[in-house]
């Protein structure tokens, strides 16, 4: 029996990133319209999630801590089962509510798969179904009458423009609103929301009411629970809610009060943190007030927002700091550092860190020996340890897989850690074969197709993002859904439809040699298919209640076919992370990624730095920029072929309104091309007569005349790009005709 030994070589990556503790710095000293901004700065761009992964999101930041297989509804407090999703309307079960209603801004225009403001977890709290139609669209006051949960009373209270959340949330609500508010300020597509003090109504991008929230943010500080869900989101998204870490930052905006006379910065802790090393925490900590000299400055810590525990007096050398001893591996450590002075005024930076795994030092089994090439698993009631790349991630469970082989993939169920699709995992635990009359049971009692699964596997290692996942297995319809293929990636091609979606979200595809059920899983990808239509299904092989099927995952797991229509373009989105510009491209279907590189595309007003397909999406074209001059540019693609060799030539795209931060430089000052790029039909702009030539791509005159200074018309007749020369100073503009 083949085994692999690995001894220390194995870099684990931190697992979960938590609030740096210079995540602020750029604020201190700032308050009023100044702070705004900066806090804009800081938060907006977030990574943007699925609509569908936000339900793993909040299973995991609003879980009861006194029941993590429980999640706790924010209105009306109830404890209920992280699993019972209202996806068919079961009135107890929860459902995802938009706290800034999504009608106050026209944000669930559009697809909401693509629109961050839609899927910020932020935003998202877990409600009862029968509250969030009650709640509906609302403005935030006091008052009303009492809101009945079905027939039970709850805390909260509405009127027909207002709804009052129970006490324990008020300041979780309004601290989300005044989130919305600074995050999302216009731009991109974005609406610029604002909170007022007067009632609103949709589709205005307002809410209100301003001064009920303030009061409520008073009232109910941040609790633990609150500032662990903040970790967690921004675990997953990359920004954080600052009114949580900070809260006396809504003084500072809408109050403009003066900023606190005790500021601490600086804080420095190592990153990451050592396992079981102990190591210092140091921080400045300055008074605004010459009378009040700093009194204490104090640290408490533990492993939870809930058990902050430990305490220490920071001593004063230069800066405060503390030793903490040391703390194990794959643990949060969160801690507060409090100031005081000589009057009592105080103020309290918040921090967490998510400490990593020590490196594995053990044995690993490859898949295909767990599964053992057979029905049942030969390691079945045994504790083994294996690798492999995630290939699809669920609501509460994964596939890892190490080959593009039959038998090499495998099923993990829960566990301490919920991977990404492209992550490089180890997951040590007990195998078993999961039978879908009750629990994991003896195999021989299953009755139909078990699965061989890690079932709350110990212990779940992350060792690397990012990392290509296996190929497919191409199959036929009659031979994929069988026992080699559990828990593999496999594609079926050219598969009729053969009937429409059941009620447990199972269709039917035959490509003549047999059918194959193909399951819409509502925590990874649910397609419409029509029947007689033939698609190219890709997915994971499994088994659930006895039966066979292929999990869907994202949205390429489905092409039409068969396809002899070349791929074309079918929207765009623009994005700028500080000097540097993208450009998606979204085809219709998935490119050969052989024929893209930079001398395949031209484009107008900027140049083109590097193109790539996205890892995971191959339908996704990113485009890298610079030296962007305008906020429209036209795009000429030489080649564009799809995986079946159909192929396009010389395909013209415009590009068009991207909000982006740029300088306008080496654009001829004397000259004005409007509209470009253009359906031939242009005007060119002179404020002193010129001779203007334009040449096609291959250097060819088809254009040439003396023009007067102010407005000419001028068409060119054929599709293409182009360059217009300005013979007085020797300008060329590139223009796309499309």
């Amino acid at each position: 029996m083949k085994k692999l030994i690995i001894r220390s070589l194995f870099i684990v990556s931190i697992c979960a990133i938590s609030q740096p503790s210079n995540y602020y710095d750029s604020c201190l000293g700032l308050n009023g319209l100044e702070l705004r901004q900066e806090l804009h700065n800081i938060i907006d761009d977030h990574t943007s999630w699925s609509y569908s992964i936000t339900k793993d999101i909040l299973r995991n930041s609003d879980k009861d801590p006194n029941n993590p297989n429980n999640i706790i509804l924010v209105y009306s407090g109830n404890s209920i089962d992280s699993y019972d999703f209202a996806s068919n309307l079961e009135p107890d079960f929860w459902s995802r509510e938009h706290v800034w209603p999504k009608s106050h801004g026209d944000f669930s225009l559009g697809d909401p798969y693509e629109v961050p403001l839609y899927s910020d977890a932020h935003n998202l709290k877990p409600a009862d179904l029968t509250m969030n139609t009650v709640r509906g669209d609302k403005d935030f006051d006091n008052g009303g009458e009492v809101v009945l949960n079905g027939v039970v009373e709850t805390d909260c209270f509405d009127t027909e423009q207002t709804f009052e959340p129970r006490d324990e949330v008020k300041g979780d609500i309004a601290r989300i609103i005044l989130y919305m508010d600074v995050r999302y300020e216009g731009g991109q597509n974005e609406p610029d929301l604002v909170p007022i003090s007067s009632q609103t109504s949709p589709p205005s991008p307002q809410i209100g009411i301003l001064s009920t929230l303030l009061e409520w943010h008073e009232m109910d500080p941040p609790d633990a629970f609150e500032k662990r869900r903040n970790d967690v989101i921004y675990d997953w998204q990359g920004n954080r809610n600052p009114f949580i870490d900070y809260p006396e930052f809504a003084n500072y905006i809408y109050n403009d009060v003066m900023l606190n006379t005790l500021e601490i910065s600086n804080v420095s802790a190592p990153s990451p943190i050592t396992p079981n090393e102990g190591f210092s925490i140091s921080a400045t900590v300055t008074s605004n007030l010459n009378c009040c000299p700093i009194e204490s400055v104090v640290i408490n810590y533990g492993n939870s927002w809930y058990e902050m525990d430990n305490s220490l007096d920071m001593d004063f050398e230069g800066n405060w700091s503390a030793y903490i001893s040391g703390q194990a591996d794959n643990t949060m450590f969160c801690y507060s550092i409090t100031a005081t002075d000589s009057e009592g005024n105080s103020n309290v930076f918040f921090g967490s860190q998510m400490i990593p795994m020590l490196p594995f030092d053990g044995i690993l089994t490859p898949i295909s020996e767990i599964q053992g090439e057979s029905e049942y698993s030969p390691y079945e009631g045994q504790s083994v340890n294996t690798t492999g790349i995630v290939t699809g991630a669920f609501a509460n469970s994964f596939y890892i897989q190490d080959s593009s082989n039959p038998w090499s993939g495998i099923y993990i169920y829960s566990g301490n850690a919920l991977p990404s699709m492209g992550d490089s995992v180890i997951v040590q635990g007990e195998i078993s074969e999961f039978c879908w009359n009750g629990s994991p049971c003896d195999c021989s009692q299953c009755g139909g197709a078990g699965v061989t699964e890690f079932f709350s596997p110990d212990t779940i290692r992350i060792i690397s993002n990012n990392i290509p996942i296996p190929e497919p297995i191409l199959v036929s319809s009659g031979e994929a859904l069988t026992e080699q293929y559990e828990g593999v990636l496999v594609r079926i091609e050219n598969a009729e439809c053969i009937s429409m979606p059941s009620g447990y979200g199972i269709w039917n595809v035959d490509d003549g040699s047999g059918e194959a059920s193909i399951h819409n899983t509502p925590d990874g990808y649910e397609f419409d298919p029509t029947i007689g239509e033939t698609y190219n299904i890709t997915g994971i092989v499994t088994s659930t209640f006895n039966e066979w099927k292929i999990d869907l995952r994202i949205p390429s797991d489905v092409e039409s076919g068969p396809d002899t229509s070349p791929p074309f373009v079918t929207s765009h989105s623009c994005f700028q992370v500080g000097s540097n510009y993208y450009i998606y491209l979204y085809f219709n279907e998935a490119i050969n990624p052989n024929i893209v590189n930079n001398d395949n595309f031209l484009i107008t007003n900027a140049t083109l730095v590097n193109s790539s397909l996205d890892m995971f999406d191959p339908t996704k074209l990113v485009l890298t920029l610079n030296n962007v001059i305008s906020t429209s540019m036209g795009l000429i693609m030489f080649e564009v072929e799809d995986m079946l060799g159909n192929s396009s030539t010389n395909l013209t795209y415009s590009i068009n309104n991207c909000e982006w931060n740029f300088n306008i430089n080496e654009q001829p000052s004397n000259i004005t091309i409007f509209p470009n790029p253009n359906n031939g039909n242009f005007q060119i702009e002179l404020l002193e007569p010129s001779r203007i030539k334009i040449m096609n791509h291959l250097g060819q005159m088809v254009w040439d005349k003396n023009l007067k200074n102010g407005i000419s018309k001028a068409s060119l007749h054929n599709k293409g790009l182009y360059f217009i020369e300005v013979q007085n100073n020797n300008h060329i503009i590139p223009l796309l005709v499309y």
